[in-house]
């Protein structure tokens, strides 16, 4: 067998350089020619720093990332959102070159009374802690959201917090994965089209189904009917064939009167 070529580490800190086979996902030095450093290193903002929220209350933050490091990184970016609150964004997978910005929306609701810190985690190692975490203080005050309806029991409006969470999601994914910057609205829109496009192509499946049944039963039909006119026109045939008699006529004695 042939050795394997033996791992590179540019720098000399014990950590081999980043390749397509073993990247600072994996354990690579994220600072290949910098012995000092070998962790990614990012640049991480939210908007709006601080929050205060009624029960029930949702709030978004965006929260930009930065990669300042000389090597593309992938990373998992997840949301703790701690007490007396509700997290509703959903972790996800991002690559991120070089010197590049993401932008993430991050919705939490308010759960119960009380002060919380959401903490946004950025992991860019596959098994190990969190490479930065930036927290998100919110307060929650004891007071019922307006948005929500309160009589007797109170029974929440229509809640558009989970939707919008996912539209975020998509919108992030997109941008992250196409050449374009797409927004929650473009997301929006987009997902109403491609609803459309799958009803009508459900339509369009029903009605060649039921076309398709309705020939069927129509063959089986003309056979049925085909099959009666050939009987039919074998008995007539037969009939047709057959010598006519004439029928004996009764006797009866014809008296003339005289």
């Amino acid at each position: 067998m042939t050795p394997l070529a033996a791992a590179e580490d540019s720098d000399g800190d014990g950590y081999d350089n980043p390749s397509e086979t073993f990247t600072i996902w994996d354990g690579a030095d994220a600072y290949p020619n910098n012995p000092d450093i070998h962790e990614a290193v990012f640049s991480t903002g939210c908007d709006p720093p601080v929050a205060k929220l009624d029960l029930g209350e949702p709030v978004t933050f965006t929260c930009t990332i930065r990669n300042e490091g000389p090597v593309a990184v992938k990373i998992y970016v997840e949301v703790e959102e701690g007490e007396h609150l509700s997290n509703r964004y959903i972790p996800g997978t991002y690559d991120i070159d070089p010197e590049e910005r993401i932008e993430l929306k991050i919705n939490v609701l308010g759960s119960s009374k009380g002060y919380a810190m959401a903490k946004l985690q950025v992991f860019s190692r596959a098994n190990g802690s969190p490479t930065q975490v930036f927290d998100l203080p919110i307060e929650v005050t004891g007071d019922e959201w307006s948005g929500l309806n309160s009589q007797g029991v109170s029974d929440p409006t229509l809640d558009f917090s989970l939707m919008t969470t996912i539209l975020d999601g998509i919108a992030n994914w997109l941008s992250q994965h196409t050449p374009w910057e797409i927004t929650n609205m473009n997301a929006g829109l987009l997902v109403l089209m491609m609803t459309f496009a799958l009803v009508s192509i459900v339509r369009r499946k029903r009605a060649r189904s039921v076309w398709q049944q309705n020939m069927q039963r129509k063959v089986v039909e003309d056979s049925r009917m085909e099959m009666r006119f050939d009987t039919i026109r074998k008995d007539q045939m037969f009939h047709y064939g057959e010598e006519p008699t004439i029928p004996d006529s009764p006797v009866y004695i014809i008296r003339r009167n005289r």
